[in-house]
């Protein structure tokens, strides 16, 4: 069974997330030998502050105050 996680920021509509889950699918079954019934695709969503690149944190309030704890 192909399955397809899908790592990106919240905020997509269902209909956006519908669209994906149908050309995704249309991909691997024209191009993978899939069958359709098998495909499953699962979209995680990742949040501000759960994921760094480059060793720095990506898209938390300590990234935006250049690593310093933001005011109490």
């Amino acid at each position: 069974m192909p399955t397809v996680i899908i790592y990106w920021s919240p905020g997509r509509a269902p209909e956006q997330k519908k669209k994906v889950i149908e050309e995704v699918t249309e991909v691997l079954v024209e191009h993978g030998s899939a069958r359709r019934e098998d495909v499953l695709v699962i979209f995680q969503d990742i949040q501000p502050g759960d994921a760094g690149r480059g060793g720095k944190m990506i898209g938390s309030p300590l990234e935006k105050s250049n690593g310093n704890l933001p005011p109490d």
